[in-house]
């Protein structure tokens, strides 16, 4: 097995076998393993605790739930009554909690940082091609592409107005969504749950994955790419902190034009650069936001915003390829 950097963050690996989300609930998977497997924001999830016995890792496991339960209520656009859902139905929202304040600032930022590639007010567009993917008789690609035309007027992360008290927007109709980086920032503050009470052999599955720490045999936390290799037998071996992989096979309009649910917020439509980009950080938060940003970046740009922003390492495949590009930030 061989180390990728000297900080022994992660390490690739051939024919392991993959870390399987198998049972509903917590169980002990091996004498001191344990697993529990559920959803978060609408994706699977799963939580491993190393070297704890049954009861502690039980109430680890509902001390995290609870903590995912409550983020769940401001990020999901799947809950009315959600902050964020709130916020898209009226244009503003009046004493959001810190947490909400906090992350939709985060957003701004990298969306200033990435030039536009990340952009949380694409959520206009996403709505709509929804709308439309249900609409069997609209097939006309010319049409889908006009409408999407004439939403990207909502698309401008500079609108974003927040307020220790309140957030909102400039413009009327805009909607927001926060699916590239919301996990990432639930698994941090999951993680964060088991780092106060001093869990250190903890991997974090939320969608992103976060490490603390190795296993406690000192082996790292074997895990596989998403996108179309994800059934190869190679992946990699993650030892602490985060990461994040973004590829369009994760969802497909059924509209012709082939948009993803990656779509880019400068020209509102999907990118076709990439089979995967997968992006190591210090947080889930950054690397999936990243993932997300490069997904519309071509190399050379990948490459120069890199250089900035608070990422580890960068892995690309390039869409058609197997071949995988490697950056070291």
């Amino acid at each position: 097995m061989t180390d990728l950097n000297r900080r022994r963050f992660i390490t690739l690996f051939a024919s392991a076998a993959s870390i399987a989300l198998v049972s509903p609930k917590v169980f002990a998977a091996s004498d001191k393993l344990h697993r529990w497997q559920g959803t978060a924001l609408g994706a699977e999830a799963a939580i491993y605790l190393d070297g704890l016995s049954q009861d502690q890792a039980d109430e680890m496991i509902s001390s995290a739930l609870s903590e995912i339960e409550r983020l769940e209520n401001m990020f999901s656009l799947y809950r009315p009554d959600a902050t964020i859902s709130r916020l898209n139905r009226d244009g503003f929202v009046e004493n959001p909690e810190q947490e909400f304040v906090e992350l939709m600032s985060r957003a701004v930022m990298i969306s200033r940082h990435t030039d536009g590639a990340f952009d949380p007010t694409v959520q206009t567009v996403w709505a709509r091609l929804t709308e439309l993917s249900q609409q069997i008789a609209i097939t006309d690609k010319g049409a889908v592409q006009a409408e999407i035309g004439r939403l990207k007027s909502l698309i401008g992360y500079e609108a974003i107005r927040i307020e220790p008290n309140r957030v909102s927007f400039a413009q009327q109709g805009m909607q927001v969504t926060l699916n590239g980086m919301a996990q990432g920032y639930i698994t941090d503050r999951v993680a964060g749950v088991f780092r106060r009470h001093g869990m250190k052999n903890v991997l974090v599955d939320l969608g992103e994955k976060y490490a603390i720490g190795p296993r406690i045999d000192d082996t790292g936390w074997p895990v596989r790419f998403g996108g179309n290799d994800a059934q190869s037998s190679s992946g990699i071996r993650i030892y602490d902190g985060a990461l994040a992989t973004s590829s369009g096979s994760g969802f497909r309009f059924s509209l012709n034009g082939n948009y993803t649910h990656l779509i880019d917020p400068r020209s509102g439509h999907s990118p076709a650069l990439w089979e995967r980009v997968s992006v190591f950080a210090d947080t889930a938060t950054d690397a999936d936001a990243f993932s997300t940003a490069f997904s519309m970046m071509r190399e050379t740009e990948i490459r120069h915003a890199a250089r900035h922003l608070p990422v580890r390492k960068i892995l690309l495949v390039p869409l058609g390829e197997a071949q995988e590009i490697e950056i070291d930030v």
